[in-house]
């Protein structure tokens, strides 16, 4: 039996959650990127700060690759040491970052591997480590600083391959289906708060996590990043920021088997 006064409370939790949420003003943004270095996370950085935001904490395990961005935007770009799979490093920057009221998760691996390869478990456990261990280590040591500042989002990048396993990146595919998962987890747990949460679900991106992935159309990262950009400060919780994701989109939402049999060929 439907319990009638459960549903309306939560009917009312979700009303008011939605009027809680807001639209991220980029030029209050103070933002910490995982993954800053180089690809996506490098555009994004890019993009924000080219749309306005106060500053950037580009984090990377080599900060010094960062040196070119800091020469050009000078005070408002921080790099930062920044090693995901590492509570230590987290722990710093913590210290060093605690005015951030955005949060990207970018960081991540893309180690391909199947079940038929004898070192599945092993590219199965690093790609957890980074893309979903990683997600969970960042967000929960940053939670308690958002949530205190105005203007505040955690978005996360998962994938398209998130919603539909490709095969051939089975290990990859499946961390970021779990990552898919813990948006909406953190999404439902901050329901009644203001803290915007997003979900990023790009496809094949041009940078070198997919050089190896031959004749396949790219987008470039410094499309999704200016879509990613624009959306966020839109208030969007589902971002998918370039042409195959926007068609991976649309199908998914017509027909989940559909996409899973469609990237089953790969």
């Amino acid at each position: 039996m439907l319990n009638k006064s459960l549903i309306a409370k939560n009917i009312i939790l979700i009303t008011k959650s939605s009027q809680l949420k807001n639209k991220i003003s980029i030029k209050k943004t103070i933002a910490l990127v995982s993954g800053a270095n180089r690809g996506i996370g490098k555009a994004i950085t890019e993009e924000l700060l080219n749309n306005g935001a106060v500053k950037v904490y580009a984090g990377g395990r080599k900060p010094e690759s960062l040196a070119g961005l800091k020469e050009q935007y000078g005070d408002r770009l921080i790099p930062v040491q920044l090693d995901v799979t590492s509570e230590t490093s987290i722990r710093a920057v913590v210290q060093e970052a605690s005015d951030v009221n955005v949060l990207i998760n970018n960081a991540g691996v893309l180690i391909t591997g199947n079940y038929k390869a004898e070192n599945m478990l092993e590219t199965m456990l690093q790609n957890f480590e980074v893309n979903v261990l990683g997600v969970a280590r960042l967000t929960q040591a940053f939670l308690p600083i958002i949530e205190k500042n105005d203007n505040a989002a955690i978005a996360t990048v998962s994938s398209v391959v998130g919603l539909g396993n490709m095969p051939v990146a089975n290990g990859y595919s499946a961390s970021k289906a779990a990552v898919h998962s813990m948006i909406q987890g953190l999404r439902g747990e901050l329901s009644d708060s203001p803290v915007l949460v997003v979900g990023i679900y790009p496809g094949p991106i041009d940078t070198d996590m997919t050089k190896d992935f031959e004749g396949v159309p790219k987008d470039t990262p410094e499309l999704l990043a200016k879509n990613v950009v624009e959306q966020l400060a839109k208030g969007e919780e589902d971002i998918f920021p370039d042409s195959m994701s926007a068609q991976v989109k649309q199908a998914y939402f017509a027909s989940p088997k559909e996409v899973e049999k469609q990237f089953a060929g790969f």
